[in-house]
């Protein structure tokens, strides 16, 4: 149900990804700071990263308006659920699918006074975290001087930002971030009974959509150490109690191809 509702309003509202495909896209502006060796190590594995970690942080500059602004205040921002527009059947795009150029979506209570700051801004940063961890210098060789580290995953897009008006195309994007956010859980939880009271709901929430004009992303695993080091940290962090911890291991295995040495 729906899935179809969501195909519906897609369609109506034009939402194919034409306007994203008119939009200059570059690489080269400011932006998070990433050494060649922690960049991803292949197409899949940042749009693999925003599937499998949705709550992220949308950023942009201060709420107030032109007469009331400070000069110099922090930029604003929330921690939403987010996720990469689906094509005009619902369907994700696949993890391998370009995000340059593509439209990530999420939506934010109306009273939070970010919801105005968005229709100024202009643009707009959405940044998702994956699995993070310490690094233990005990855990290197213990022959040498080390410092602690802390190994981590996170992709960065931003890009021109707009704030969706039209009551159809905010309940597509509310009713394909339940979708998503359902098949994920795998819980099979059906929307039908409570589409009236979500209808209700839109009154006091602002949706968005991002258009993606640039793509940061690191994956610091270590690989500026040697293998056998590698494989020590993935070690201890994958007989760690913590399944953030357990987390990392499997990415640093996957993307380090460090086998079952790991385990």
């Amino acid at each position: 149900m729906s899935s179809a509702i969501a195909r519906t309003v897609w369609q109506f509202a034009d939402c194919t990804g034409t306007v994203a495909a008119t939009v200059p896209v570059q690489y080269g502006a400011p932006a998070m700071h990433t050494p060649r060796h922690f960049r991803a190590d292949s197409p899949d594995r940042e749009g693999r990263l925003i599937r499998e970690n949705p709550f992220g942080l949308i950023i942009c500059g201060d709420a107030g308006s032109s007469a009331d602004a400070v000069p110099g205040a922090a930029p604003v921002a929330t921690h939403v659920p987010m996720l990469r527009r689906p094509d005009p059947d619902g369907r994700p795009p696949a993890d391998g699918e370009p995000l340059l150029g593509g439209v990530v979506l999420g939506h934010l209570a109306r009273v939070n006074p970010q919801a105005a700051a968005l229709r100024t801004a202009g643009s707009a940063l959405a940044v998702f975290l994956g699995p993070d961890a310490y690094v233990s210098p005990t855990w290197y060789d213990g022959d040498r001087p080390n410092v602690p580290t802390w190994n981590y995953a996170a992709v960065h897009l931003s890009g021109p930002i707009r704030v969706v008006d039209d009551r159809d195309e905010a309940l597509a994007i509310i009713m394909a971030s339940i979708d998503a956010t359902e098949a994920y859980a795998g819980t099979g939880w059906d929307p039908t009974p409570s589409l009236d009271y979500v209808d209700k709901l839109l009154a006091g929430i602002v949706a968005f959509e991002l258009t993606v004009t640039d793509v940061r992303s690191t994956f610091k695993l270590s690989q500026n150490k040697p293998v056998e080091t590698q494989r020590r940290v993935a070690g201890r962090l994958a007989a760690s109690a913590h399944g953030r911890d357990r987390e990392l291991a499997a990415l640093m295995t996957d993307v380090l191809r460090l086998g079952d040495d790991a385990a």
